[in-house]
This record gives C-alpha cells, structure tokens and sequence, in this order.
C-alpha cells in the first residue's frame, strides 16, 4: 500500500501537545451562539452544523476503595480523557451534548447521552453507531496517581496523561493518545500516539504510531507495531537501543536531530547504548 506523503514525515510535535481538555458545555440556538454564552470564545465549526444544541453537565465523585482500578466503556462517538491528580478518589465529569433541527430533536439526542456507574465500572452510553453524530459525550476522569485503568471504546477517542498505574486501553477505530505514563501499558487503537520516558509499553495500531521520547533514555521496554508507519522524535543524543524490523526502509521514520546517519536506525542497533528497550515493528503486509 502506497504511503501518504505525511507518513513519510517525522511525526510532528503538535500531537504531544498538551491541550486544554476542559468542555464549553453551552446550549446553541439560532441567535444564541456559545460565543454569546457567559465566558464565550471563538471556535471552528462544521459548515453542516445544525442550528440547535443542547448540553447537560454531570459530576461523580467515585471513592478509590470502589474502584481500584477503574473500568471505563463507551458507545461510539464520545471522548474519554482520564488525568492522574493529587486527589485521592475519581473524579468524573461529563458534558453531554445533542444537536438537531429543532429543540425538540436536540432534547431527545441529549437524553441518549447517559453515564452509569456500578462498582468499579464507569459507562457511557449513547444511541449507537449510526444514529449517534448527532449526540455525543466528553467524559474527563480525574483519579489518583498510581491507580490502575482499563478503557473500552469504538470510535470513540481516548487520552490519558500523567498515570503510573496499570493503564489498558482498546479504543477501535480511533486514536489513543498517551503522554507522560511510567507504569505498564498495553494499548490497541486505530492511531496511537505516545510521549513518554519509561514504562512497559506495548502498542498496537490499525494505522499508525507516532513516538517521541521525552529523555536521553527510555527506562524499560516498548514494544510498537503498525499496518502502516511507524514514527519518531528522538531527543539529541539519545541513548536507548533500538531495533526496527521493516521490509522498506521509509515505513520507519524519524526525526534526524540524533546526530546519526539514517542507516543507524534502519534495522537495528546494540550496546554500547544505556537504558531499556524499544522494539518497533511497522507491518510488513501490503
């Protein structure tokens, strides 16, 4: 399969940016825009954008002693963003949101949105596959540092930052976006990006996987495989080893800020090299 163009690039470092997560959670009617809302702000929106949107906003405080780890699934079409914090319980928000041509239908959208919780298990659910782009829900998960997390979506889009816990995340047909966790990591998604410095990692991805390592050396093992590229930013000298098994050479990509030639990182590369192991497999299928 031919690559695109931008596969062929090093991954860019907007995709490790970390940006507010936090949800505008306002209503839209015609004459009434969320940039007219209390604390407004300019947004881009979709041309086909209907004219009404209704939201609702809930809150859960969910004790640690119920939830060890914490177990989080999703209908299609929402987002989940779960943060570790100072905090020594869950703290979960969402903002549901329904469009339509009328109220009514906006109304009706909205009441698909729900969030149920039972035991250590946390759901969000919506109207389904086909019947929910016009409803969907932002769900932000605030818990402690070291706790463990497990997450279940389909085209739903999940990101997790700062964990040191066991982190679990099956986000299907979409992108998993992973910053700063240091603990073990198992991740299958349709795109995956990963920051970070440490950790057992092992990442698997329908698409791609795009890396940047945040420190001379990685401190553990990752493990990443891809059906299409695989690529990378790697800080100036860094000092981890390296193999990469590839049929072509341009499945792999990488920054060249390391001061080596392009061969050093083709297949393989050994001692006398410190720190963990990165093992990267872009999917020798065409």
């Amino acid at each position: 399969m031919r690559r695109r163009e931008y596969e062929l690039q090093p991954a860019p470092e907007f995709l490790f940016e970390r940006r507010s997560l936090l949800r505008h959670c306002a209503d839209r009617r015609p004459g009434n825009s969320e940039m007219n809302a209390p604390g407004g702000r300019w947004v881009l929106v979709a041309g086909n954008q209907l004219p009404y949107s209704l939201t609702r906003r809930e809150e859960l405080l969910l004790p640690r002693a119920e939830a060890p780890t914490l177990t989080i699934t999703s209908d299609p079409h929402n987002s989940i963003a779960v943060l570790g914090g100072s905090g020594p319980d869950w703290i979960i928000t969402l903002c549901a949101q329904g469009d339509g041509q009328s109220e009514a239908e906006a109304r009706e959208r909205l009441q698909h949105i729900a969030l149920h919780a039972a035991g250590g298990t946390v759901s969000l659910t919506g109207p389904g596959l086909y019947e929910g782009r016009r409803g969907n829900g932002d769900l932000i998960v605030e818990g402690p540092i070291d706790a463990g997390v497990v997450i279940h979506g389909t085209y739903t889009s999940v990101e997790v930052r700062d964990l040191a816990g066991p982190v679990r995340i099956a986000a299907t047909h979409a992108r998993a976006r992973i910053l700063e966790t240091t603990g073990q990591l198992d991740v299958t998604a349709g795109v995956v990006d990963f920051a970070g410095a440490s950790g057992r990692v092992t990442l698997s991805a329908e698409a791609e996987i795009n890396l940047k390592m945040t420190s001379k050396r990685f401190e553990g093992k990752l493990l990443a495989w891809a059906q299409r590229s695989v690529r990378m930013l790697l800080p100036p000298g860094f000092r981890t080893p390296i193999e990469v098994m590839v049929t072509r050479r341009k499945d792999f990509v990488y920054n060249a800020l390391v001061g080596v030639s392009k061969n050093w990182a083709d297949y393989s590369m050994d001692s006398p090299f410190q720190g963990g192991e990165i093992h990267l497999h872009p999917s020798r299928s065409r």
